[in-house]
Order: structure tokens, then C-alpha cells, then sequence
């Protein structure tokens, strides 16, 4: 990346034409960049909104989305993430005017996360054009009103701005809905649903924006206009399958109030399960036991299996966090549920509890031929890694997990690298694990965890990565989540160690 921003520099320097044809760049992270034509504006610096044309497309050609149909042009703020990490990369390097094309590894996308037509682990491909920068985002102005003053003072805010048609701050559909939706999962719905319906106000042609006001409405309680905003959106748009769902929910059983219940009721669980893991990525101690029994009692009421599935996937990850043993003990409640993903799930983790019951039996080939076996390394802390190149998660928790090697290792810390990369990528793993200096050693199947046939996966109940195992000395694991500042904490905890 220093040698890309100090090429641009030299170039401005030495007076290089933009219009000369340039090279196809690619970055450190693998973020490739090819101008096809050279604007003459200036770059955009940290903060700006950023205004842009795109059309994404998959590796086979397949178009996924674009902002041209419409021509409404898409922008976000540079350096807020509000976009994937390929977009805030690539587009500091463009100028206004510019046209190129962005060629964006997963792992700087949606790595193992399906996206509507995007499947996991796709590379994408995006024509863009950016067309202007702007100083301010109304969403972020919103936004700083909301949060020095509440509702009112971003109420206020909105009718000082659309007095002056709002100025010189840039009015993006996208921005709002995102700004609505932060607002409605902090359980601040009042304020989420003024921002959705400033959103119809501005983009009164768009199905998206009746599809989030009609999500405010459930949460607040009021089915009509709920379900007024869902069958407009499905008026604008009839592919809407969410908007679909929610109607035949809001009009079942006569009224349809108990299917308005349980979806707030769903929302609720959702909201309190974001608190819970930001308050536990702080370091706080959660009472989790009021949280359980809700998610027990949605479990027995006539929702989809995938909306229950998913509340007890995030649920049974807290309770991991905390304690192995309550844990089992959850799943083990699990094991004659109603619902029928739920009751898999719990299958499956419950085969993987008895892995706890005796020390850890793990032996393979790793791809440098090294032969591993962890009984040979009793007596040391080893962490045993889920892990995939194309994982951006995983890439996050990299820098942490070097870290603490490094500081530990001479002191009886190893390191086991599972790989959950894709068949054929064997290669890009090698690469990538010389790349970085990961020294330690690493399986790989080339299979993904969660279709079918990784055995290693399958052994650990796998479902999400990274997946990180701690054992003891004893060769016992202690942890399936040994994440962030708790793999130091603990690290130090099982060698003996003065906490920090």
C-alpha cells in the first residue's frame, strides 16, 4: 500500500499526464485496480462522502447489483465502514472523474457470509465511475444530532437542513436506511423509524425504503402502517420476498396480531443479543439466564425454523464465551426442541462435548509435510485455529494471534492451524501462510466447514469461523473462543503467569 500512495505522489510531483494509460494495480491485501479512464479531480480524503457509480459482478459474469438502473448513484463516507473493505481501500486511490474496474477477493468482501445473489467466498468484480466528493453526508449529520440531543435534536436537525434543501450535505437512500437501521437495533425505534420515513420522503419511488419503514412499524407496534409500507414496496417492487413474508405473517390468524407479536418478539431477542455481545467484547460480565429463557419460550411459539436456529446459534456463542460447562448443558436442553435446525444443532455440539470429557486426541499431516500430534505437546498451551484465508474475521483476529505467539511461544505456547479453505486454494494458502510468517503448522482438507465433508469441522461442531480452541497443558480445551484480549488473558492464565 506505501508503495501505491507513494507512486501517486511521485506522479502528482513529476507532472506524469493522467490521461496516459495506466498499470493494473494490485495492493497488498490483493485488491486489484485498473483505471480505464483517467479523471482530473482530486482524491478523497477520510471523512468525505464519496459518490459513485458501480455495476458489481460475479466471477461468471453475473450481474448482482447496480446503481445504473436507477441512476441513482450510491455514496458512502470514506472511512466509517459503511461499505466492504475493498470499496474504502479502492476508491482512495481513484480520482473524480476516474473509471475502473475493482477486482475484490472475498476476504475484502462478504468472505464466508451469503449476500443475497452473492454467494460465499466470491471474488467481485465492480465497474465504477466516481463522480464527486462531498464535504458532508445528511446520515452522518443525522447521526451527531441524534447522539449530543436524542430524537428531538436530530428532528431538529432534518427541518433546519430541508429548509435549505438541505445544503451542501449530499442526500443518500442508502446512508439513511443504514443510519434507520443502526438506530432500530439499539432499540431506539422512534428515532429509526423518523429516519426511514425522511427516507420515503426523499426516495418515494424506491421499494427498499417502504421495506425498512414497515420493519420500524412492527417493532413499534403499529400493524397498519406496517403493513401499508409492505404492500407498497411490494406495489414497486413484486420480487420482494421479504416484504411477501412479512405480509403473510401480519395478516395470519384473522388479525394477524400474533404474528405482529412474534416478530417483535424476534426483534427484541435480536436487539438484547447485540447488547450482550458488546458489552461482552468490553470486557463486562452478562447475566445471560433472562436472555435464555426467552429465547426457550419464542422456541415453543409457530415461527420458521430458521428464525429460532438463529437466535440459538448467537445464544449458544455467548454462552460459550463464558462457560464451557453451561454450555453443554445448553445444548444439552436443545436436544428436544420443537424446532428442527435447532435440535440438529444441538445434535451436532453435543457430539463435539464429549471432546471435553478427555484430553484433546489430534494428529495430521500439515502442508509442509510436518507430522502433528498434540499429545506430544502436553505440558504446553496450544490453540487449535479454525481458520480460511478468504475469512475476513479471521484476518481481523491474524494480527492478535501473531501477537501473542511471538510473546508466548518460548514459554510453551503453540499454535495448530486448521484451514477451512476452498478445494484448489491449497497454493493461495501456502502463500498467504509465508506471507505473514505463520510459523506454526496447518491441516488442510480443502473443504468448507459448513457444506458438508470437512471432517475436522464435523468433529467440532464448526458452523462459524474463526473457531478458536484452547487447551491446556493437560491437553483439556478450556475455551472455543479464545478471541481478541481474552487468547493473551488466558494464555498468560494456563503457562502460569501474573495477569497483565
Amino acid at each position: 500500500m506505501k508503495s501505491i500512495i507513494a507512486c501517486v505522489v511521485a506522479a502528482l510531483l513529476i507532472g506524469c499526464s493522467r490521461t496516459e494509460a495506466p498499470p493494473l494495480i494490485t495492493t497488498e491485501s490483493g485488491l486489484t485496480i485498473e483505471v480505464t479512464r483517467r479523471g482530473d479531480g482530486p482524491l478523497p480524503q477520510e471523512g468525505q462522502v464519496v459518490i459513485a457509480h458501480y455495476t458489481g459482478t460475479l466471477a461468471d459474469g453475473t450481474v448482482f447489483d447496480t446503481s445504473r438502473d436507477g441512476g441513482q448513484p450510491f455514496a458512502f463516507t470514506l472511512g466509517q465502514r459503511q461499505v466492504i473493505k475493498g470499496w474504502d481501500e479502492g476508491f482512495r486511490l481513484l480520482h473524480v472523474g476516474d473509471q475502473a474496474t475493482l477486482t475484490i477477493p472475498p476476504e475484502l468482501a462478504y468472505g464466508d457470509q451469503d449476500r443475497a445473489k452473492i454467494p460465499a467466498h466470491s471474488t467481485l468484480r465492480f465497474e465504477v465511475e466516481l463522480i464527486a466528493l462531498k464535504t458532508h453526508a445528511l446520515a452522518d449529520l443525522l447521526r451527531a444530532a441524534f447522539e449530543s440531543g436524542g430524537v428531538d435534536a436530530m428532528q431538529a436537525k432534518y427541518a433546519e437542513l430541508a429548509a435549505i434543501d438541505f445544503g451542501d450535505a449530499h442526500v443518500s437512500e442508502g446512508q439513511l436506511n443504514g443510519l434507520g437501521y443502526r438506530l432500530l437495533f439499539t432499540n431506539e425505534t422512534a428515532a429509526a423509524r423518523a429516519v426511514f420515513e425522511w427516507n420515503v420522503a426523499q426516495f418515494p419511488e424506491s421499494a427498499n425504503v417502504y421495506d425498512s419503514l414497515g420493519e420500524a412499524c412492527v417493532k413499534a407496534g403499529d400493524r397498519e402502517a406496517a403493513l401499508a409500507n409492505y404492500r407498497k414496496s411490494l406495489e414497486l417492487d413484486p420480487t420482494n420476498s421479504n416484504a411477501e413474508t412479512f405480509i403473510a405473517a401480519l395478516t395470519a390468524a384473522g388479525d394477524g396480531a400474533d404474528g405482529l407479536a412474534l416478530m417483535q418478539e424476534k426483534m427484541a431477542i435480536e436487539s438484547e443479543l447485540m447488547t450482550v455481545f458488546s458489552l461482552q467484547a468490553e470486557g463486562e460480565v452478562v447475566d445471560l439466564g433472562a436472555l435464555g429463557g426467552k429465547i426457550a419460550a419464542f422456541l415453543t411459539k409457530p415461527a420458521d425454523d430458521a428464525a429460532g436456529y438463529a437466535l440459538v446459534r448467537n445464544y449458544s456463542y455467548l454462552v460459550e464465551s463464558v462457560d464451557l460447562d453451561q454450555a453443554v448443558a445448553l445444548w444439552r436442553s436443545y436436544l428436544n426442541s420443537p424446532n428442527a435446525a435447532v435440535r440438529e444443532f444441538a445434535t451436532n455440539k453435543m457430539r463435539f462435548a464429549s471432546e471435553l470429557e478427555a484430553p484433546l486426541e489430534l494428529s495430521f499431516t500439515a502442508i509442509d509435510g510436518r507430522e502433528v500430534d498434540l499429545a506430544a505437546m502436553r505440558g504446553k498451551v496450544v490453540l487449535v485455529d479454525f481458520w480460511a484465508t478468504w475469512c475476513g474475521p479471521c484476518i481481523e483476529e491474524l494480527p492478535n494471534v501473531k501477537r501473542v505467539y511471538a510473546a508466548y511461544h518460548d514459554q510453551g505456547f503453540e499454535i495448530v492451524g486448521i484451514s477451512l479453505d476452498r478445494p484448489g486454494d491449497l497454493q493461495k494458502l501456502t502463500d498467504f501462510v509465508a506471507r505473514e510468517q505463520m510459523t506454526w503448522p496447518q491441516q488442510f482438507e480443502g473443504k468448507k466447514h459448513n457444506e458438508g465433508g470437512n471432517a475436522m469441522a464435523e468433529r467440532f461442531a464448526v458452523t462459524g469461523i474463526p473457531a478458536m480452541l484452547l487447551v491446556d497443558r493437560d491437553g483439556m480445551i478450556i475455551s472455543t473462543n479464545a478471541r481478541g484480549e481474552k487468547l493473551e488473558t488466558e494464555v498468560r492464565r494456563l503457562l502460569g503467569l501474573t495477569p497483565l
